[in-house]
């Protein structure tokens, strides 16, 4: 009697997952008025444009760790990220452009290079797969802020569930 056993395919599962939330982030992304898009509220809240920049700079940094460069600093790069995305047809194309990207890069690194120990924002060393995957729910995280700013602004839709 034979046995085949198939293995679980993490980066075909992380990088679907990705897409899936790039498009949940998108619709939600959309569901904000564009006059809101760059607005505090309270006085104290980041804008969308600004969580948007935090929430996909974590996936730029992993795509860079995953191409063998490291990045040394992280928030320089997510201030010029919130202002390219203050525009927000252009944070639609970045966002597009960074999620093809990381999962390109996640298909292509080798083993070695998703083990491997790297160092986050956060200064804690952490394998560079897990970072990858903590990179991933941080969009769902902060789609969850977009959600809020909805309802803030009056709408409770969840549009992320409908077309």
């Amino acid at each position: 009697m034979s046995i085949t056993t198939q293995g679980i395919d993490a980066r075909s599962y992380l990088s679907g997952w990705m897409q899936g939330l790039m498009g949940m982030y998108t619709k939600d992304m959309n569901a904000i008025p564009d006059e809101q898009w760059t607005k505090t509220f309270g006085g104290c809240t980041r804008p969308a444009n600004e969580i948007t920049a935090d929430a996909f700079g974590l996936l730029v940094f992993c795509t860079r760790c995953m191409q063998g460069d490291v990045p040394q600093s992280y928030g320089d790069e997510m201030q010029a990220m919130a202002t390219v995305m203050a525009d927000k047809a252009a944070a639609g194309e970045q966002i597009k452009k960074i999620c093809g990207d990381f999962c390109a890069a996640l298909s292509s690194a080798s083993d070695e290079t998703l083990n491997a120990e790297v160092m986050p924002p956060w200064q804690m060393p952490t394998p560079l797969y897990s970072l990858c995957q903590m990179a991933v729910s941080h969009v769902w995280y902060h789609d969850g802020q977009l959600n809020y700013i909805q309802c803030l602004l009056g709408d409770d839709q969840v549009h992320w569930m409908h077309d």
